[in-house]
Order: structure tokens, then sequence, then C-alpha cells
């Protein structure tokens, strides 16, 4: 599964950006409460566009969801498995990639009416009464029960009406991209995936150079790459935290949250749990509420100065205020002004309200102080460059393994490579002319001969679909490339944590 995702994440949002009315109907998911403001959720900054953290969070869902489908799975992913595959990247990834799409939409002027929008939603037969018909009420109250405000799922539908606009100008559909492909470029790409080499390897691991680390060259080194050393910026704040353990619901109040949410407290099978069977939720969930509405009143307090807080010293990288490994506080405090006191934000243990006292700023180190920093990388490097000499002399006559004929799609062993680096190798020695070279990798060098060249015709009416998905495809990743480089990405989490 890691390989396929691999194989297939620059691309993964052409699946994703599925009709309209499908993500009405289905892809809501309920996440709760979060309380954040504005300016304290923001995950990532792709061009002039912001992702925010219930956008990541939704997107998530939406993610494990699909996961759940999958019968080898046997259901929903817990947090440690979904960490394991790489969803919470996945996740991301699939965000900036739609955002990127976003951007370059607006840039070329296509937008989508109010109007558009809500044809949209009447027309997709979801939020109806009794008699089948569109009801305000019905629309109002789902979404509330699912934590979203009428402004912001029409702003994310717009978005979504956007992607398939700017899909339909290029001609791009989302299950299966087709684009018009002539003989010629059938010929030339069976050719070019017809093609299999026989080869000889050999891998010289980065074991085989070492050197010798003089200061003075160290010293040359860093006062090149200098910027890439520096302090992290430094914070003076107070704050209050409001726990959620610290708020105590009563039965009542358990009662009136169930009897108002009754949909968010379901069995697996999507039936109605009793009170009792719900009231451990429940308990957590009406204890967040009251913790966000006492939070609240702490930042007014905390603003006019009425309430004083605890006193912390912290610098950006000490991960202070968490949910969910997400650091949710460290990119606003760089852009707060000192005096500034923020929203309440939701953390691991509560919500969370806090002044900027002081900050000071990052500041490139010293030599001696990036003295231990700087050797790692000054002596990767130095070995990189010994190891590709290496290669380049012995390239010409060594002996190697014959590992027989492979394509570029090959899936069987080549020697102690692991799948991302065996990827790596075959793309270039497949976009490679050279008969014979060497391929870096990140610990190591790759040796290749090819001893002899053979090629498997395919017929054209048999495989014209591939053919056009393949072209397809390479316009899809020339996009990519386009948007990469045009829309500069700012990441604000780290979702690996």
């Amino acid at each position: 599964m890691i390989t396929w995702m691999q194989k297939h994440k620059k691309w993964l949002v052409v699946t994703i950006w599925i009709s309209a009315i499908a993500f009405i109907g289905a892809g809501m998911v309920n996440w709760g409460s979060y309380g954040f403001g504005s300016s304290n959720d923001k995950v990532a900054r792709v061009g002039n566009v912001d992702i925010h953290l219930a956008e990541f969070q939704r997107e998530y869902a939406r993610i494990l969801n699909e996961f759940s489908q999958i019968s080898q799975f046997g259901g929903m992913l817990d947090e440690a498995q979904a960490k394991q595959f790489g969803i919470p990247q996945m996740a991301l990834q699939r965000l900036i990639q739609q955002t990127q799409i976003l951007n370059l939409a607006y840039d070329l002027g296509i937008v989508v009416s109010d109007e558009e929008v809500g044809k949209e939603i009447v027309n997709a037969k979801v939020y109806v009464d009794d008699k089948g018909e569109f009801s305000q009420e019905v629309y109002r109250q789902t979404l509330k029960e699912q934590g979203m405000s009428p402004s912001d799922f029409e702003e994310m539908l717009r978005r979504i009406l956007v992607i398939q606009k700017i899909f339909s100008v290029m001609n791009i559909t989302q299950a299966a991209p087709m684009l018009p492909i002539s003989s010629s470029e059938i010929a030339a790409l069976e050719m070019a995936n017809a093609v299999r080499d026989r080869l000889k390897v050999e891998i010289l691991p980065m074991s085989q150079v070492s050197i010798e680390s003089k200061d003075d060259e160290l010293k040359v080194f860093w006062e090149k790459n200098a910027q890439n050393w520096k302090t992290p910026m430094e914070f003076d704040i107070e704050y209050i935290l409001v726990p959620f353990a610290s708020q105590n619901p009563t039965d009542e109040d358990l009662r009136k949250h169930y009897e108002d949410f009754k949909s968010d407290y379901l069995d697996e099978d999507g039936g109605l749990l009793s009170f009792e069977e719900s009231r451990e939720r429940l308990i957590k969930d009406v204890q967040k509420i009251q913790a966000e509405s006492v939070a609240k009143r702490e930042y007014r307090d905390l603003k006019n100065e009425s309430k004083k807080g605890k006193i912390l010293a912290l610098k950006e990288n000490e991960r202070f205020f968490i949910k969910n490994g997400v650091d949710l506080v460290v990119e606003d405090m760089k852009v707060a002004q000192v005096g500034q006191v923020l929203k309440p934000i939701e953390a691991d243990e509560g919500f969370v309200t806090l002044k900027i006292l002081d900050k000071k700023p990052s500041v490139q180190k010293s030599f001696e102080e990036a003295k231990a920093e700087a050797r790692v990388l000054f002596e990767n490097t130095k070995k990189k460059e010994k190891l590709s000499a290496l290669a380049q002399e012995k390239v010409r006559n060594f002996k190697g393994t014959d590992i027989g004929f492979v394509d570029r799609f090959y899936n069987g062993a080549i020697l102690t490579l692991d799948d991302r680096q065996k990827m790596s190798f075959l793309s270039h020695l497949f976009s490679s002319q050279q008969k014979e070279g060497y391929v870096m990798l990140d610990d190591k060098a790759v040796l290749y001969r090819i001893m002899e060249q053979s090629a498997s015709p395919i017929t054209q009416g048999d495989n014209a679909m591939v053919f056009k998905n393949m072209k397809s495809e390479a316009v899809l990743d020339a996009l990519a490339e386009y948007l990469n480089e045009t829309y500069k990405t700012t990441i604000y989490i780290d979702v690996s944590k």
C-alpha cells in the first residue's frame, strides 16, 4: 500500500475532487467543535490561499474513511496505523495540490457565483424535508450538528466548483483523464515502454569512503551555508490554560447535549446509542464545550488585564501547545505583536489563551554554536563527493551482478535497494542515454551496465486506453511541475509527529 501511494501521490488530487453532489452527500465528516480563531489555525499557505486546520482534519478523516472501505484493513484505522501509512502527510499533500489549482483558477479569472453554489446545494437533494423539498431548517441544523457554519460550508463548496470548472477547461475528468492521442504518439510510447534492459549492477556503500574533517575547511563550509544554522525564536508569554478535566457537567447538561446532537452518537452500524451508552463520550464533548466557553471569558479578562496568567519562557522548537502532534501556536506567535493576546486555542489538555510579553528573533549561530551541526552536513557532503568520484572511476571495469532484464516498472529485487531507492534508480536508468554509468542515492552509489536490450511489441488496439492515460499523466505531471514552481508553499506544522 505504501509503495502504491508513493507511485501515485503526485496526482491523487485527480481522484478526490469528485462531484460536488457526492461531496455534499458523503464527504462531510463530523470532527467536533474546534473553536479556533481565523488567525490561529493555519496549517499551510499556498500562493495567496491559506489552508486551515479544520480543512486538514476533514481531509484526514476523509482518507481514513477511504481506507476503511479497503477490506484488508478491516475497518477504520487507529491513529498509530494512520501515521504508519502516512495518512497525515497524504492529507496535507492533497490539500496543497487542491490549493495550487485554486490559485491557478483564480489567476485565470475563474469564479463561481452565489447562485451556482445555491443551485448545487438545492439540486443535491440532501437537505430535504419529509416531502423531498429543500429545507433551510434541515440544512442549517445538519451543518450545526457537523460543527460547520453555512458560510464555511458554502465557501468549501465554491472551491470545489471552481476546481471542477478548471478541470473542465483543461479537458480533465476526475475518474480517468483522457486526452486525444495521435498514432505517432502511440508509436513513441510503445517504443519507450516496451524496452527492457539486461543489467549488471554493483552497489558502492558510503562506508567505502572516509574523510578527515579539518576545522579550517569546516569553517569555510559554514561561512558559505551559515543561513542553515539559526537560533530558534524565543518568547516570553503569559497564559491561562482551561483544562477539559476541570469542567464538571451535570446530568442535565449531558442530557441536553444528547437530545440536541443525537446523530453524533451512533454505533458502528449507524444505530442510535442510548444516553447511558453515550455517557463517556458525552462527558468529553460537553467538557470541551464548557472549557471553550470559560476560555473565551479568560481571553477577555487577560486582554483587559483584569486577570493574570502564568508566565512562561519558551523557544519555537519546544512544542509546548500541542494537539494531536500539531503545534498550533508558534507561527501565530511569530507574527504577533508584543502585547497582543491570542484567542483561545484548543490543545491536548484544554483551551489556552496567551499574551505575548516579549520575543527574541532568530539569529544566525556563530561558528562555535553551529560547529557540531555543520560538521555532520559537511562530512556527508564530502563523502558523497568522494563516493561519486569512486563510482566514476570504477564504472569502467566493474564486474557486478547480472540481474537479468528489467523495465521501468520492474517489481523484482535489485540487490539491497529498498522500494524507494529502486524506483529512483530505474527512473534515472530509463531517462539516460548512457550504456553504463552510476546513480547516486542517499547512502550509496549504484553502478550499472546495459548488457543487451529487448523490446516486447504492444498492439495499439489493445492498449489505446493505456496510452491515453499515459499522455494525460504526462500532461498532469507537467502541470504539477508548473504549479510547484509558480505557487510558493509554506507549511506551518509537522504532521509526521
